[in-house]
């Protein structure tokens, strides 16, 4: 454990055009769990143009070379050492792995015991089911919210791989309503699964994933709420309003939550 208030972890983040500029669900990750965890660290904002030049300055190397997929993706930390070069990791899930095991805290544990695995096929539900349907009706909003350069370059690379602009690819009018009531059916799935909670505690339950214990599981959820709420349509508003709504309000709960981890350091 070398990090400190002097020489903190360095999370590299995508820049926005917003104050605080913190947005991506992916980068969320990393920050909830640095939060919890009580890790010193600070932010680097990355434009979206310059991300492959800034890890690849760290070492790292490409991901793939398929043209259709990012070949360099934020997060990533830099973890002092004391002695030597920075240890880099990049990936949410590795990361958080690589955080837990480096900075142990047996009373801010992200997997506690028993509960990898599960985790794990939670964070696949999450990636697999409920982001793609959601991800449609969002993914047009992000250029409003990033800086010029990182704007232009979205919206480039974008129209370069689906073929067509974003704005053409959402759904608009009755199909943009039915769009999200798919949407809300994997939620409903989702709030089924939760509410076996209750039976563990005498029907009461609790508002994180397994019951009242703060997870990486939570963090893989939140982190898209919070990258909703910083979205807006002309059409059918803020995304995360309408979410946070839904099954009696579960979501706005577990926000609730997470609220006092969603510190931007």
């Amino acid at each position: 454990m070398a990090a400190s208030g002097s020489n903190p972890v360095i999370l590299y983040d995508i820049k926005s055009a917003l104050e605080p500029a913190a947005w991506s669900p992916s980068t969320w990750k990393v920050r909830f769990v640095l939060n919890y965890k009580r890790i010193p660290y600070k932010t680097v904002w990355v434009s979206f143009p310059d991300i492959a030049s800034t890890l690849s300055s760290l070492g790292l190397k490409p991901l793939g070379s398929d043209v259709s997929y990012t070949p360099y993706t934020l997060p990533v930390i830099a973890d002092p050492t004391s002695a030597g070069p920075p240890i880099i990791v990049r990936d949410s899930t590795a990361i958080a792995e690589y955080l837990e095991t480096t900075y142990p805290d047996p009373e801010r544990s992200l997997f506690p015991g028993g509960t990898h695995a599960l985790q794990a096929l939670f964070s696949n539900y999450v990636s697999t089911r409920l982001t793609p349907p959601i991800g449609s009706l969002v993914v047009a909003l992000i250029p409003a919210i990033l800086d010029e350069a990182g704007s232009t370059y979205y919206n480039e690379t974008r129209k370069a791989r689906l073929g067509n602009s974003l704005a053409e690819l959402r759904p608009k009018g009755a199909e943009l309503e039915a769009a999200w009531s798919e949407a809300k059916k994997e939620f409903d799935v989702l709030d089924s699964l939760l509410r076996s909670n209750q039976v563990e505690s005498g029907g009461v339950g609790g508002d994180l994933v397994l019951g009242n214990q703060f997870s990486y599981a939570d963090f893989v959820l939140v982190s898209n709420f919070v990258f909703l709420s910083k979205l807006q349509s002309d059409e059918d508003g803020n995304p995360w309003e309408r979410i946070r709504a839904w099954n009696d309000g579960r979501w706005d709960r577990m926000w609730k939550r997470c609220e006092e981890l969603m510190q931007v350091k």
